[in-house]
């Protein structure tokens, strides 16, 4: 799979590439404000996420997102610059040897932002989970009494 998607990426046209570079920031903005969001979710729920029986996965969880949180700074820092850098391809006088790196940090950075992206939906999906379970024992709670 590597092979392809490298050789792919050699092939693809400045435009191509710079098409995708913003296609990336589209999406790592779109996290951050998600994790704005599940910020907001959590201190809603604090009260609940720290009682005894959900302290530890909660901790893990919300660790988990923090270090996501720091870690989509800089990773959209690096699509930043890598777009600004685009200019490598476009100038004529430019040495092959600094577009093919070009394409290999586009290729690098390609895989770090899919990484992200994965690792960040899980981390999502489970806090979702959790927070979902949480609600619900809160609404039996106030069904009981």
């Amino acid at each position: 799979m590597k092979n392809i998607t490298y050789k792919i990426v050699q092939w693809s046209t400045p435009e191509e590439l710079y098409s995708e570079c913003l296609e990336w920031a589209s999406q790592l903005k779109f996290i951050k404000d998600e994790q704005r969001f599940l910020d907001n979710l959590i201190k809603e729920y604090t009260v609940s996420l720290i009682s005894e029986d959900a302290y530890n996965d909660s901790l893990k969880l919300v660790g988990e997102l923090n270090t996501e949180e720091k870690e989509l700074s800089k990773l959209f820092k690096r699509v930043k610059d890598h777009t600004n850098s685009i200019e490598v391809l476009l100038d004529a006088t430019a040495d092959e040897r600094k577009g093919a790196a070009y394409r290999e940090i586009h290729y690098y950075l390609k895989v770090d932002v899919f990484t992200y992206a994965k690792k960040y939906r899980e981390t999502k999906t489970a806090l979702f989970k959790k927070i979902k379970k949480l609600m619900k024992n809160e609404k039996r709670c106030h069904l009981l009494k």
